[in-house]
């Protein structure tokens, strides 16, 4: 009856986070070497305990890695604000790779 693949929670969670995430970046992050980060997908674990981002970004290399501290600085601030957008019983680790499109 039904071609298509059941869509698993941890998919659904995942794509939920990708869209807050986004969003904290687009509107509440501050730092400025943030600002041109794009987040392009988010793998989730099934139980739901880590989440790795991947982002890309248009800045120049010389400029990546004071990207990706940034980004590891501002892991616990990120992780606060999905406990607050997204309803779960435990938020996932995060932690950024860089995604090479």
């Amino acid at each position: 009856m039904f071609d298509s693949l059941p869509y698993k929670r941890s998919q659904r969670v995942s794509d939920s986070i990708k869209k807050e995430v986004a969003s904290i970046f687009l509107f509440k992050v501050n730092d400025p070497r943030l600002r041109n980060i794009t987040i392009t997908k988010v793998v989730l674990s099934d139980d739901l305990s880590n989440a790795k981002i991947f982002y890309s970004t248009i800045n120049l290399n010389d400029e990546e890695a004071s990207v990706k501290k940034a980004l590891d600085k501002s892991k616990g601030f990120i992780r606060t604000m999905l406990g607050k957008s997204i309803s779960l019983k435990k938020i996932p680790t995060i932690s950024f790779f860089k995604d090479d499109i």
